[in-house]
C-alpha cells in the first residue's frame, strides 16, 4: 500500500529562503516550516491515494478512533533563532487548551545546525525579566545524522540556517518565553507552568540508529529495506517505494512494501 501526501507551507517571521528554493515557490514572509504530514488547520495536507480519503478517515481504516492524526511531521529551516520556547504536555494540554495532546517532538538533522537549550528550566520562575533566560542556555553544534529529542516541558530553541526533519504529536502550542526583540506576544505564566528540567544525555543522540518515546519510533534507514505494517516514511533523498520513484523530502505512508533509499521511518508509538 502506498498513500502520498501532499506538503502544505508555511511562511513565518523567521522563514529562510531556502525552504522557497527547495521547493520552487514564492511567498511572503518566506518559507518556515513545511508541513509533510499534517491533519491539523489550518495546514491538513492532501491525501493522493486509490480512494482519496482523509487521514483522519485512513486512522478509522485502520480501526483508531482518534480526534486526528496523532502525528505531524514537518520540514524546518529558519534565517534567525527560534523565540524560546516551551510545549505544554498532555495534561496541561487537556486542562489549559482544551486540546488532546500537548507536543512533544524531536529534530532529525538533515544538514549541520545548532540548538539551544535550558536544561533546568524551571529556574524560568526565579527570572524577573523572561529575557534573562538567556543566560541559562546551553548552546549545542548538531552534525548531519543527528536527532534531538525535544520533550514538551524543555525550554529550547533552533538555531539560524539548520535544516530539520521535525517529528511531533499533533499539536500546535507554543509558549513563547523571549523573541529575541521580535515583539511577537509571549506566554509567560502558561510557561511557567509547562517548564521541567532534564539531563542532555536523555535528549542528544549522536548519527542516531533508533529513537523511542511514548508518542512516536523513528529509524534512520539506508539502502533496501521491506515494510511490515504501516510507516510513515520521509525520504532524505530520492528514492523508491515499489516502482514508484520518490523525491527528497516526499513523505509517504506505506505498508508492506520494499523502499529504496536514504528514509526516516516513523510509526505511533513504541
Amino acid at each position: 500500500m502506498l498513500v502520498k501526501l501532499e506538503p502544505r507551507f508555511r511562511p513565518m517571521v523567521w522563514g529562510s529562503p531556502r525552504l522557497n528554493e527547495l521547493f520552487g515557490i514564492e511567498t511572503e514572509p518566506f518559507v518556515g516550516e513545511v508541513w509533510l504530514l499534517s491533519d491539523l488547520e489550518p495546514f491538513v495536507t492532501n491525501v493522493i491515494s486509490e480512494s482519496n480519503t482523509s487521514l483522519r478517515e485512513f486512522l478509522k481504516e485502520l480501526g483508531t478512533d482518534l480526534p486526528r492524526f496523532p502525528l505531524l511531521v514537518k520540514l524546518v529551516s529558519p534565517a534567525q533563532w527560534l523565540s524560546i520556547q516551551v510545549h505544554p504536555d498532555d495534561e496541561l494540554a487537556r486542562s489549559m487548551e482544551n486540546e488532546p495532546w500537548g507536543k512533544t517532538e524531536c529534530w532529525y538533522f538533515v544538514e549541520a545546525g545548532k540548538i539551544a537549550v535550558v536544561l533546568n528550566g524551571t529556574v524560568l520562575k526565579d527570572c524577573s525579566d523572561p529575557s534573562q533566560i538567556r543566560k541559562h542556555l546551553t548552546y549545542i553544534d548538531m552534525n548531519p545524522g543527528d536527532l534531538f529529542f525535544v520533550p514538551a516541558g524543555l525550554v529550547h530553541t533552533l538555531g539560524p540556517d539548520s535544516l530539520v526533519v521535525e517529528i511531533q504529536q499533533a499539536s500546535d502550542l507554543t509558549y513563547r518565553i523571549d523573541d529575541w526583540g521580535r515583539k511577537r506576544e509571549t506566554h509567560i505564566e502558561k510557561a511557567l507552568k509547562a517548564v521541567k528540567d532534564f539531563q542532555l544525555e536523555v535528549l542528544l543522540h549522536r548519527n542516531f540508529e533508533r529513537f523511542e518515546c511514548d508518542h512516536f519510533t523513528v529509524y534512520r534507514v539506508t539502502g533496501r529495506t521491506h515494510l511490515v505494517g504501516f510507516w510513515i516514511v520521509v525520504f532524505l533523498r530520492d528514492g523508491l517505494v515499489g516502482k514508484y520513484r520518490t523525491k527528497a523530502f516526499e513523505t509517504l505512508i506505506v505498508a508492506d512494501e520494499s523502499i529504496e533509499g536514504d528514509a526516516l521511518l516513523v510509526k505511533i508509538g513504541k
